[in-house]
């Protein structure tokens, strides 16, 4: 009976903090509206709804919590190609690319670095490039509880190429800007199996505005709240975001087949709790024991439709 009471309070005490965070952190939301707004990394994340800031182990989560990367082991590797919003009606190709690579000892802390590109029809840009580092630390002396912070430093980068006229004249050549972005993450583990995480992204609200433009456009501060179960052939996470008056909420769970060799998953995501939900399937399968090939796919039942939806393909190795 003891350990059945210590694990309700375990689930009771996660959730509880959850709910306190809530009511501290969502007077902090900004109103501001501004590019570099994709929370999606790998495709392991994007077949689980983008759930990913207390459950993430790899690389890429270095782009959603910083602390996150504390949760993998070793050296890893991992690239990640997407083809979004297949089949526009005016055959705009919206493609991103992802590079990460991260660095994990339990004695020392953890180092990643990131590399992530968008781009729409050669004409618009976005590319990040971030290094983070995390560190674990044990409550109390015992190994099942532990609590890890993490800072990431993020260079942002926005360009576009010319607006020609007819007679191949510049209309308009409007200049990117390239800026500084800080994040920080936690992960507190009461258990575990129960990771309770905290995400508080673009703390210093850098200015992304065009180098040519008068106005500002600060980056808006995003928070995300995370929880996450860790069973024995399952993972399941749940997000909430806040940013500007926005909160979006992002559910996913990943069951392990045949010896981790298979994986299936699937989630939703819930835009603004009331703009509409879109569905989201992946799978993953282990060629070999250090390698795993990853696809995610996101049904659009909102925002952008009519389309085929948007895919995404990663390759992960541990090194």
């Amino acid at each position: 009976m003891g350990s059945l009471f210590d694990r309700i309070f375990d689930y009771s005490s996660s959730f509880n903090l959850i709910a306190c965070l809530i009511l501290f952190l969502t007077p902090f939301t900004s109103m501001i509206y501004a590019a570099f707004d994709d929370q999606f990394i790998g495709a392991r994340t994007y077949g689980m709804g983008g759930a990913s800031t207390a459950v993430t182990n790899e690389g890429d989560g270095l782009l959603v919590n910083p602390a996150s990367i504390s949760n993998s082991s070793g050296q890893q590797f991992s690239a990640t190609m997407a083809v979004l919003h297949v089949g526009l009606s005016d055959e705009t190709s919206i493609t991103q690319n992802l590079i990460t690579y991260s660095n994990s000892r339990p004695d020392r802390g953890a180092v990643g670095l990131l590399w992530k590109r968008l781009n729409v029809s050669q004409l618009y840009a976005e590319n990040y490039v971030i290094l983070g580092a995390s560190k674990s630390y044990r409550i109390g002396g015992e190994n099942n509880r532990h609590f890890s912070i993490g800072v990431s430093g993020k260079l942002l980068n926005w360009e576009t190429v010319p607006t020609l006229g007819a007679n191949g004249v510049v209309l308009e050549d409007l200049p990117g800007r390239s800026q500084l972005s800080v994040d920080m993450g936690f992960v507190f583990r009461s258990s575990s199996n129960i990771p309770v995480a905290v995400s508080v992204q673009n703390l210093n609200s850098p200015n992304i505005a065009s180098s040519s433009s008068p106005a500002s456009e600060p980056l808006p501060l995003q928070t995300t709240l995370g929880i996450g179960i860790l069973g024995r052939n399952s993972t399941s996470g749940m997000d909430l975001v806040f940013r500007r008056q926005e909160i979006n909420v992002r559910v996913g769970l990943e069951y392990r087949l045949h010896g981790d060799k298979l994986l299936v998953r699937g989630g939703f995501r819930l835009e603004n709790l009331a703009w509409g939900t879109n569905l989201t399937i992946g799978a993953g399968f282990r060629p070999r024991e250090r390698m795993r090939i990853d696809y995610g796919f996101v049904l659009p039942n909102s925002g952008i439709q009519a389309t085929f939806g948007s895919h995404r393909f990663s390759i992960v190795y541990d090194l």
